[in-house]
């Protein structure tokens, strides 16, 4: 089981961690560490890259309760039980989180305005969509959940996380 760092601070950039275990995931080599600051691709976020020592961090997976970090090339055995230090592409999760948040942020407006519901989300380099269950959005309505989305973000309403349970969801 990985600690997963992301979920407590996600401005972490630098850690160090423990080896666990060197893996293979789908052929691919990988390192398993005690914990972890790399946030695996999920809830629509591409996964972040970086580097672990000397290797550059490719691709990361949570999978079974641990993050596998996919490597570049086939780690060291030796490092089993070694202590490990992780370097977050820092530009490339900023940019992850500022999408992920301003996905909230869109969907919670077209919900209320007009309850269309959030289909489907992909955050890219170059371009990002938003699908939602409607048949059609309007002119008008993209204005005003442009207004709304904008007054929201002028606000600078602080954003914060919850861990809740299946009771509570």
């Amino acid at each position: 089981m990985t600690e997963r760092i992301y979920y407590t601070d996600a401005y972490c950039t630098e850690f160090d961690a423990a080896v666990t275990a060197l893996a293979e995931l789908d052929g691919r080599p990988a390192l398993i560490l005690d914990r972890s600051a790399f946030y695996p691709t999920s809830g629509g976020q591409p996964y972040d890259t970086g580097a672990l020592g000397d290797y550059a961090v490719v691709d990361v997976v949570a999978a079974d309760g641990a993050v596998y970090h996919i490597l570049d090339r086939a780690a060291d055995p030796a490092l089993v039980g070694q202590t490990i230090h992780g370097r977050i592409d820092w530009p490339r999760r900023h940019d992850h989180m500022q999408q992920h948040s301003g996905q909230h942020l869109i969907s919670q407006v077209f919900h209320q305005l007009f309850g269309f519901e959030t289909v489907s989300v992909h955050f890219g380099a170059d371009d990002s969509t938003l699908d939602l269950d409607a048949a059609e959005v309007t002119p008008e309505q993209l204005d005003q959940a442009e207004l709304l989305a904008n007054d929201l973000v002028i606000r600078a309403i602080p954003i914060k996380t919850y861990f809740v349970g299946d009771a509570e969801i």
